[in-house]
């Protein structure tokens, strides 16, 4: 975990940079450096969390002058030292890290180099030799990167707060739609974010005024009916195994959050930390402890709990370091984290991304009956009365994905629908659908809440080969009439989780009780999944945070 800031600009100015915004993502050392093109004058800045080479001598930001590169980086590449081994031409190397393996493999491959990297990541990287700068995001969108143009200059940065530039409170389709934002957009005016997947190549004055991102990574679309159960189950056991593996192996102390569901389960049965966290709220009915234990034997289970009191005393702070509302989700991260930097960890493994891939979420068991329903034999002459009843596939998704009070902003989540979803199978689409919208809410908070107390987080069914797999599955290996998330149940039965997990059918979503605290369960459409009132209560801290009341205050 480092922090990036910098900008860009048409002459030699020299904007101050916000390195102190970022000291919570880098407080072991911390760096900038000037750089002149024909075209433009840049300063990168970097701050850094001591995880590869932990002991070692890293500059921040890199210099590399072999490769005539300077690069600030954000990140972990898991594959380093095996791309060093294929990059090494007799040359000696100035580090042992895998900052001075990204500006290697830029010189060898260019743009090409994205698809060697195994790993979470964004950075931005000045060739002294091509005269170019090169912005670039991973695949999953786990690292952030955020970029705006102001007065001629080119400001980017890890996190929004860190941005020279003034905020000034924006429209947000997707905030309307979701409570949060997820894609390029964002709630500042001006302030856009680099999507996952894409990159930014500035090699003169238009593209600095007018920056044109580029696609490099897209979600696979085109489902491998010929893959069979067992060949499902097999290559996600070997990629998850090797996949947790990588992001376990670390220098620094590492742990993981475990729930007691399957898929924390699954990365403690193969990581085996001995100690582990639990989110839990005992005196609100939901006492997770046991469920959890039962997922780490062996290993200390630390339970964190917290309540109105704590959640209202550091809202302010959470909404700050978001840099844009989120769900409650990022309570539970937040007070998580504290105990773990209490602890003295840098790096915690966690389980977002598989509900996403492997349909683990109770709406994605809805939408398959429903899918049933319409393929049943009995039913052929019905279709008429089941659409009636349910809508198209497009109306149910865009019914499901939103959430506006009234339904207010059902065209704006119609279109999400219609942008994302490809493959005609409901399942399918939604899946989809969720990867590029709430998926990306989750990645931020997960990103900006262990950040904010200079923690790591790795994702281990976010590596892109068991992405890639996931999305090639047929739906019928994910959901079947008696189980959800069947491959995984199968692959967690393999490495070792206790039955009583595995064959648990229940999926209970995350849920802070913040409506039971606040009197409000019964305000919603959505019981105690209903996150209205602590969306509106986030939103007025955000404001405050960043000083927006007198900006728009007709939103206060």
């Amino acid at each position: 975990m480092c922090g990036i800031v910098g900008s860009i600009s048409p002459e030699h100015l020299s904007p101050v940079l916000l390195v102190d915004r970022l000291h919570h993502r880098g407080p072991d050392d911390r760096g900038t450096r000037e750089v002149t093109l024909p075209w433009g004058f840049g300063i990168l800045g970097a701050t850094r969390l001591s995880i590869v080479d932990a002991t070692g001598t890293v500059p921040v930001p890199g210099y590399f002058p072999v490769v005539g590169v300077v690069i600030a980086f954000n990140g972990e590449v898991y594959n380093w030292r095996e791309l060093r081994q294929e990059l090494s031409d007799g040359t000696p190397w100035d580090t042992w890290c895998d900052t001075e393996v990204v500006a290697h493999a830029w010189r060898r491959w260019g743009v090409g180099m994205l698809g060697h990297v195994n790993g979470m990541f964004s950075f931005v990287l000045v060739d002294l030799r091509k005269n170019v700068v090169f912005l670039a995001r991973d695949r999953s969108g786990e690292k952030p990167l955020y970029f705006s143009t102001l007065d001629g200059v080119f400001f980017f940065a890890s996190e929004a707060k860190a941005l020279g530039v003034p905020f000034v409170e924006g429209t947000c389709p997707e905030q309307d739609v979701l409570e949060f934002d997820c894609l390029d957009d964002t709630p500042f005016r001006g302030i856009k974010r680099l999507d996952p997947g894409h990159y930014l190549l500035l090699r003169d004055l238009s593209d600095l005024q007018v920056p044109k991102p580029e696609i490099w990574w897209r979600f696979p679309t085109d489902i491998d009916e010929d893959m069979t159960y067992t060949q499902a189950v097999d290559e996600t056991e070997a990629l998850l195994v090797d996949s947790i593996r990588l992001r376990s192996n670390t220098e620094v102390p590492t742990t993981a959050l475990v729930s007691g569901g399957l898929d924390s389960a699954i990365v403690q049965a193969v990581a085996k930390f001995p100690l582990v966290l639990c989110c839990n709220f005992p005196q609100d009915g939901m006492d997770w402890l046991p469920q959890a234990r039962l997922a780490a034997p062996g290993a200390e289970v630390v339970s964190v709990t917290f309540g109105l009191d704590e959640t209202l005393r550091d809202l302010d702070q959470i909404a700050f370091h978001l840099d844009t509302p989120a769900t409650w989700t990022a309570l539970a991260q937040w007070f998580l984290a504290k105990e773990m930097h209490t602890r003295g960890y840098k790096v915690v493994l966690s389980g977002e991304g598989a509900d996403e891939l492997f349909a683990g979420y109770s709406r994605y068991r809805i939408l398959w009956w429903v899918a049933q329903a319409r393929q049943d034999p009995q039913l052929a002459k019905y279709q008429m009365l089941i659409d009636l009843m349910t809508g198209t596939d497009t109306d149910i998704l865009a019914k499901m994905l939103d959430r506006s009070p009234q339904n207010r902003s059902y065209a704006q989540a119609l279109r999400l629908v219609r942008q994302f979803s490809t493959t005609g199978d409901l399942v399918g689409d939604m899946l989809r659908v969720e990867w590029h919208t709430t998926m990306q809410c989750l990645l931020r908070m997960a990103d900006r809440m262990m950040a904010a107390h200079s923690l790591e987080n790795r994702s281990p069914f976010l590596d892109h080969r068991l992405i890639e797999l996931a999305a090639r599955m047929p739906t019928r290996h994910k959901i079947t009439p008696t189980r959800s998330k069947a491959v995984l149940r199968d692959v967690a039965l393999r490495v070792g989780v206790n039955p009583a997990i595995v064959n648990d059918p229940t999926k209970v979503g995350f849920v802070v009780p913040w409506n039971k605290w606040r009197g409000t369960q019964d305000e919603g459409g959505r019981g105690a999944w209903d996150r209205g009132d602590f969306a509106r209560s986030l939103q007025t801290a955000w404001r405050r945070a960043f000083k927006l009341e007198e900006v728009n205050s007709s939103h206060a």
